[in-house]
């Protein structure tokens, strides 16, 4: 019996069905995203605009908050199928709203089930332990791009003023996605369970040899095991920054080209930046192995976003810069965001901390950022307009960039190896 069971269980198969349910649903999100921000830009202002995302990422943080704090939330297959609904619903009623505080406040909805069930959907990703990490999350990164480039190329033909159709395919999409993580949620719950079966009953026979091993070379291991269970904070933070700035494109693309370069369609950055992850985000990820590798593709994320705004300041109206600054900032993320997940995975292995945790957390400091970052986003290309800068905003982009390269290069990577009381080369 107990081999049937293993037989059936294929965790690659498994991967792939949350990696497909991914992809829907960023599809879904690509196609709205532009289309209500560039609408509410030109409806109300860039501060409304801005308040869109910026209540979809407080929900965010909120519901990573509440994960962190109660895991079951964000953690049992019911309730992250249940926060992915909840997140299609909230999205679907957005396309009957017509006042702009209304539509912040059901995007905060909405970022509640997106954070509630994102750290579960990673932690699921890592029970498949038969799979290597830095692949794991480098496919689903590949994924959600993958379904980004749907969506966005969607979105430059769908007419702008069908809301209803707009947020009705969305919508689908998020049940599809649901439904896919459902069955893959289950199916990695029983073989974990099954797992943990055959591991007490090995135990158990075993119990004197593991006896004897502990005596003869239990300190080595204690050693090894013996990390703190806490990630420090510049850690955490210098990943809220990096999403601070890597959320600019959203806002400041979706207000910069109707404004200044309105011979290209605005979803025309996003799709093509998508592209690029699309084509190398797994071939750069594969090449860090060691963990000293994933810190240098940290410091090198930050370079890609410094010379994305630099570009921005020097070719305001052009909109060849435009698309050559969203895809340096693709390229950014493709160093920066599987990198991070596996630093955050590695050094929960080595630690106490439960990893749905640390993904939780995670997951509050990424959408602290993009909080934050949108706002800002929204606020600083008005001030530009008002002081007839249009630079303004992507030259104090690139000078905060800059300071965060040179953090990323010593500092940072120092503080993660004294936590975790591992050497620089350690894997």
């Amino acid at each position: 019996m107990i081999t049937m069971q293993n037989k059936k269980f294929n965790p690659a198969f498994n991967s792939y069905l949350i990696y497909v349910g991914v992809a829907i649903a960023s599809g879904g999100v690509a196609l709205y995203t532009p289309i209500i921000v560039s609408e509410t830009g030109k409806a109300f202002s860039g501060f409304w605009a801005a308040s869109i995302l910026f209540g979809l990422n407080l929900g965010r943080v909120l519901g990573s908050y509440a994960g962190s704090r109660f895991p079951r939330l964000a953690a049992h297959p019911l309730a992250v199928s249940g926060n992915i609904l909840l997140e299609g619903i909230a999205l679907y009623c957005m396309a009957y709203l017509q006042q702009a505080w209304a539509l912040a406040l059901f995007a905060l909805l909405a970022g509640l089930g997106s954070g509630l069930s994102f750290p579960g959907l990673k932690n699921y990703l890592l029970k498949l332990k038969e799979l290597d990490q830095a692949t794991l999350f480098s496919k689903l990164a590949f994924a959600i791009r993958m379904g980004l480039v749907g969506g966005y190329l969607t979105a430059s033909w769908v007419p702008h003023e069908q809301l209803k159709l707009v947020f009705l395919i969305v919508l689908v999409t998020f049940i599809v996605y649901g439904l896919f993580m459902l069955v893959a949620m289950r199916a990695i719950s029983d073989h974990e369970a099954h797992s943990l079966a055959l591991e007490q009953e090995s135990r158990s026979e075993l119990a004197s040899a593991s006896a004897t091993d502990a005596n003869n070379g239990g300190s080595d291991n204690d050693n090894d095991s013996a990390a703190p269970s806490q990630l420090p904070l510049m850690f955490h933070l210098s990943n809220a920054v990096f999403w601070c700035f890597a959320v600019q494109p959203m806002i400041g693309f979706s207000l910069h080209i109707p404004k200044f370069t309105p011979e290209i369609p605005v979803s025309t950055p996003f799709w093509l930046a998508a592209l690029v992850i699309i084509f190398f985000q797994i071939p750069i990820s594969s090449r860090a192995v060691r963990t000293r590798d994933h810190f240098r593709f940290l410091k090198i994320g930050y370079t890609c976003l410094f010379l994305s705004f630099a570009l921005m300041v020097v070719f305001t109206h052009s909109a060849a810069a435009v698309v050559a600054s969203a895809i340096l900032l693709s390229f950014g993320q493709v160093f920066y965001g599987p990198s991070l997940d596996v630093l955050i995975a590695r050094f929960a292995n080595k630690s106490a901390t439960d990893t749905g945790r640390l993904m939780s957390q995670q997951m509050f400091y990424q959408s602290m950022g993009t909080m934050v970052g949108s706002m800002a986003g929204g606020i600083l290309f008005d001030l530009a307009q008002t002081l007839h800068l249009p630079g303004l905003n992507w030259a104090l982009l690139a000078a905060a960039s800059m300071g965060m390269m040179i953090l990323s290069k010593n500092k940072i990577p120092s503080l993660y190896h004294s936590a975790g009381q591992q050497p620089q080369s350690a894997n």
